[in-house]
């Protein structure tokens, strides 16, 4: 079994590298990876700390899950065997970004009628809680019973799904474009290949695209990207084939994993992702993963 999307505590997951590491090792992971949000730190502490390795027996790739943008729509690519010393990562002041955003979310809240506590609704980049807006939001506004005939009629109102959903979706209220913070997918994909890399994107079919499988089949022919994550706990078994045949069709490298991030998404288990809808075993990965 392996998991190629996984998160820690050094970008919003709530495990820590030591936590994940023998979390995988219990649940007989033979491939890992950490792919935290525009960071690799978690590999500068297991290079600070070796004995943290000695805890997994499988093979561990290094990895990364970089934040880009495509049509002005907010999407994420993981790198794969970068070397995490090489990768030029883009900076940009996340608590700033954060912060703005989330003044806007408090004005719309305010037109909606929506309660919230006030005290609770701040951006803190240290806790994997508190780091984004669209998370801090939902999860505060769905505290207060008397929110729900509002949110009913805004629809899906869910702290994991918030940001997909409406803050990169263009037709929503809550539609923030972010892009300015972001280095479009083109530089993205080359700064991967710069650091030895393969650059794949994302849950493709998670993004507020019209057309999905389109969308995804432009990415695969128009840029340089190296593959596609097919497999993914969100997905319906149609997108899986779909994802799957457009790889065959292109030639393009296939991944998967769960997205794992402990205790802000605790219904997603690390190697088997939600309700067991995972299995990822490792001849899915044999073209492109030497092991």
């Amino acid at each position: 079994m392996i998991d190629l999307h996984t998160h820690t505590n050094h970008s919003d997951g709530t495990d820590s590298v030591e936590e994940i590491l023998k979390n995988a090792e219990k649940n007989n992971i033979e491939i890992l990876s950490i792919t935290d949000h525009d960071s690799v730190d978690a590999y500068f502490e297991l290079e600070r700390n070796p004995n943290l390795r000695k805890l997994f027996s499988g093979k561990l790739i290094t990895g990364a899950e970089l934040k880009t943008f495509y049509n002005k729509v907010s999407i994420e690519i993981l790198a794969y065997g970068i070397d995490y010393k090489k990768i030029r990562i883009h900076k940009y002041d996340a608590s700033k970004l954060q912060n703005e955003i989330l003044e806007k979310y408090k004005k719309i809240a305010q037109e909606l009628g929506l309660k919230y506590d006030k005290n609770e609704m701040y951006i803190d980049i240290e806790n994997p809680c508190k780091q984004w807006a669209s998370f801090v939001l939902a999860t505060e506004v769905l505290k207060h019973d008397e929110n729900k005939e509002i949110i009913e009629k805004i629809g899906e109102f869910n702290p994991t799904s918030f940001f997909r959903v409406h803050q990169s979706n263009i037709n929503s209220i809550f539609y923030y474009d972010e892009t300015y913070s972001s280095i479009d997918i083109n530089e993205t994909i080359s700064r991967i290949h710069e650091a030895g890399g393969l650059a794949f994107l994302a849950h493709g079919f998670v993004y507020p695209f019209e057309d999905k499988a389109k969308t995804i089949e432009e990415i695969l022919t128009t840029t340089d990207i190296d593959g596609l994550e097919c497999i993914y706990p969100l997905f319906s078994e149609e997108e899986r084939k779909i994802a799957i045949n457009l790889c065959k069709k292109h030639n393009k490298y296939m991944s998967g994993g769960t997205d794992y991030h402990a205790k802000n998404k605790p219904d997603i288990m690390l190697g088997t992702g939600k309700n067991n809808n995972i299995f990822l075993q490792k001849n899915f990965v044999q073209d492109w993963i030497n092991f």
